[in-house]
C-alpha cells in the first residue's frame, strides 16, 4: 500500500510530511521519485521556500501525513516562494543515484544511519565497502578534511540545500 500511495501523491504533487525510523524530524516536501528501494523528496521549509532534495531508503518510512491546514498553508506559500531547482538523477537504486548525484553536484550532505551527524562533502572515491570523502568544515573553522565512511552506514543524502550551498561557497573564497 505504501508505494502505491506514495506514487499517487507524487502524481498529484501533494505536499507531505514523512516520518522515518532513523530521524527525529519529519521531512516535508513533494515526492520527486519513489520506488521500493528509495524515495527522493523535494524539501520545503515551513515558509514555503525550496530547501533542496533528500534521498533515503523507502523502508525507513513509518508514517506519511498530508492534507491538514499546515500543509495547505505551506502549499500556498510554495506557489509564491518555492521555486525549485531541477534535479539530475541517473538510475533507480540508491547506489546508482548516489553516484549520479556525486558526479552532477559540487557537494552532498551525507548522513549516517542514525542521522546524528552529517558531512557536507565531495565524493573522492567509492568501492563496495567504503566511501572516501573530502568534507567542508563548518563556518566556524572552514577546515576541510578527508574521511572514510562505510558505504553501508549511509542512510540519507541531501543535495542543493541553501545551508549546504553557502558552506561550499564560503570554502571557495
Amino acid at each position: 500500500m505504501l508505494i502505491s500511495e506514495l506514487k499517487k501523491l507524487k502524481l498529484e504533487q501533494e505536499l507531505i510530511s514523512i516520518r522515518r525510523s532513523c530521524a527525529d524530524e519529519d521531512q516535508t516536501g513533494i515526492i520527486e521519485f519513489v520506488n521500493n528501494e528509495i524515495t527522493i523528496l523535494c524539501m520545503y521549509t515551513d515558509d514555503g521556500e525550496y530547501d533542496g532534495y533528500t534521498l533515503f531508503y523507502t523502508e525507513q518510512i513509518y508514517e506519511v501525513l498530508w492534507g491538514n491546514r499546515e500543509h495547505e498553508a505551506i502549499s500556498t506559500l510554495i506557489h509564491k516562494y518555492g521555486k525549485k531547482s531541477p534535479i539530475e538523477i541517473g538510475g533507480e537504486s540508491f547506489e546508482d543515484i548516489f553516484k549520479s548525484l556525486s558526479a552532477n553536484y559540487s557537494s552532498l550532505c551525507i548522513y549516517t544511519d542514525d542521522e546524528s551527524q552529517f558531512d557536507i562533502a565531495v565524493v573522492e572515491s567509492w568501492d563496495d565497502d567504503w566511501l572516501k570523502i573530502k568534507t567542508f568544515g563548518p563556518k566556524k573553522t572552514l577546515s576541510s578534511l578527508y574521511k572514510l565512511i562505510k558505504s553501508s552506514d549511509i542512510g540519507r543524502i541531501d543535495i542543493d540545500s541553501p545551508y549546504q550551498n553557502k558552506i561550499v561557497e564560503l570554502h571557495e573564497k
